[in-house]
Formats: C-alpha cells, sequence, structure tokens
C-alpha cells in the first residue's frame, strides 16, 4: 500500500469517527422550510420571531421520521418550543405509535410539559438543552431510530408560548457527510458560532472540525512535500543519462 493511500484511509477513519453524532447544519432563512432526504440527520438553525415557522416533507413512499427539538445553552434561554406535526388532513395526534411499554400512545412534542436535559455536541464543541423527540427506540439508547410513516406530506410546526426564542430543529437519523456538506459545514459553523451562540467566529473550529482541519491540511502538506521530493529525485537520476547520451 504506498502512502497516498494510507494517508487517504487515515482522513476516511478520523472523518468517520468525527462526524458519527453530527448533524448536516441548515440556516433557516424561508418562511417555509422544505426538507429534502427526511431520514438523513439535518439540523436546523432558526429562531422564532412572533410567529411560529414551517418545515415541509414531501414523501412519495414510506420513511423513518426522527423529529427532535433543541435550544442553546445561552443565559435566560427558555426552553419552552414546541412541535407539532401533521400529515395533510391527518393530525400527528391521530397517527400512534408503542413506547417502551408497548402501550399505544399520541405523540406529542410538547417542551412545556419535558423535563429538557443539557448535552454536549462534540462534532461542533457547544453545549444544548435537549428537548421532546419522535423516536422509534426507548430514549436511553444513545442513537434514535425514526418512526415508520407513510408517505405523504407532512408539515412541522415549531412554537412557543410567545412565538420567541432560538432553536434547533434536528430531523432524520441516517448520519451522512458526503465531501460536499463537510465543506460547506466548514463555511457555516462560523457564521452559526457568531448568530445563534453568540460567541467569536474563531471559536468554530475550537473542536472536532478544528483538529479534522488541522490534521488534514498536514496530511496536505505532507503529500505535496512528498510529491516534489520525488520530482526532484527523478530528475536527478535522469541527469547523467542526457549527459552520457550527448
Amino acid at each position: 500500500m504506498n502512502k497516498v493511500s494510507s494517508l487517504s484511509l487515515l482522513i476516511g477513519f478520523f472523518l468517520l469517527t468525527a462526524t458519527s453524532s453530527a448533524h448536516q447544519p441548515r440556516i433557516v432563512s424561508e418562511e417555509v422550510t422544505q426538507i429534502e432526504n427526511p431520514e438523513v440527520s439535518q439540523a436546523f438553525y432558526a429562531e422564532l420571531k412572533g410567529e411560529p415557522d414551517y418545515y415541509q416533507i414531501e414523501s412519495e413512499e414510506s420513511f423513518k421520521l426522527y423529529v427532535g427539538i433543541l435550544v442553546p445553552d445561552l443565559e435566560e434561554i427558555d426552553k419552552d418550543i414546541s412541535v407539532e406535526i401533521s400529515r395533510e388532513d391527518l393530525h400527528i395526534e391521530e397517527i400512534r405509535v408503542k413506547n417502551q411499554e408497548e402501550e399505544e400512545v399520541p405523540i406529542l412534542l410538547n417542551g412545556l410539559q419535558y423535563e429538557w436535559t443539557r448535552w454536549y455536541e462534540p462534532f461542533g464543541g457547544d453545549w444544548y438543552w435537549e428537548g421532546p423527540e419522535l423516536r422509534g427506540n426507548p430514549p436511553k439508547e444513545e442513537l434514535p431510530e425514526g418512526v415508520q410513516v407513510d408517505e405523504g406530506t407532512y408539515t412541522i410546526k415549531v412554537f412557543s408560548p410567545d412565538n420567541e426564542g432560538k432553536y434547533v430543529l434536528v430531523v432524520g437519523e441516517r448520519e451522512e457527510f458526503p465531501l460536499k456538506e463537510i465543506v460547506q459545514t466548514l463555511f457555516v459553523l462560523p457564521k452559526l458560532k457568531t448568530e445563534f451562540f453568540e460567541r467569536s467566529p474563531w471559536t468554530a473550529y475550537f473542536n472536532l472540525v478544528g483538529l479534522f482541519l488541522a490534521i488534514s491540511i498536514g496530511i496536505l502538506i505532507g503529500i505535496i512535500v512528498a510529491v516534489v521530493v520525488l520530482v526532484k529525485r527523478m530528475r536527478r537520476a535522469r541527469r547523467p543519462k542526457l549527459t552520457q547520451s550527448r
């Protein structure tokens, strides 16, 4: 195995480790946000400003739906965000799943009646308060599983009593981080640190993202140096043969 292949495997292994608990970040700017690939884990960063926020999922086939709500761990943050989900004319309270006691209960993501827990996300290096979630496995299990739902158009409404405050809507259970998402995340994180967490944009890289960048840049420099050295050696090896032929 050559050096380039070994370095590629190292990058791939580190990337897999670093992103295994991360969500693809999205900054919300639309009145109604369309959610593509609802089974892929995505985090929608937004702020209620006097009105509820709405999200929509359109699927032509059955899929697993996971929905969770977070708020940033900021001073005097209100932990009162709730989520209502509906499918066309069918209200989510009519869609039933089984809890761990195997009793059918209506789904309800009510932030006012939930005991929020503090949670650290290592990928971005941030603290959150974790609220209610829709999941198909017990809450104590680390990785959530979605609830199997029918095809259709789903509307997700995020609101609070005063419709004020920052929140993160998490949708999807499957962790995926293709190269395009990695590059996009590197540019989104500084903006999130400034606008959402009220911190310096430089802190965007004081975490696993920064470690990944440092290792990647170090590996890239190493590859460039190795290529330059190899080219110089090849040129030196060819010079005597050219001299003799003359």
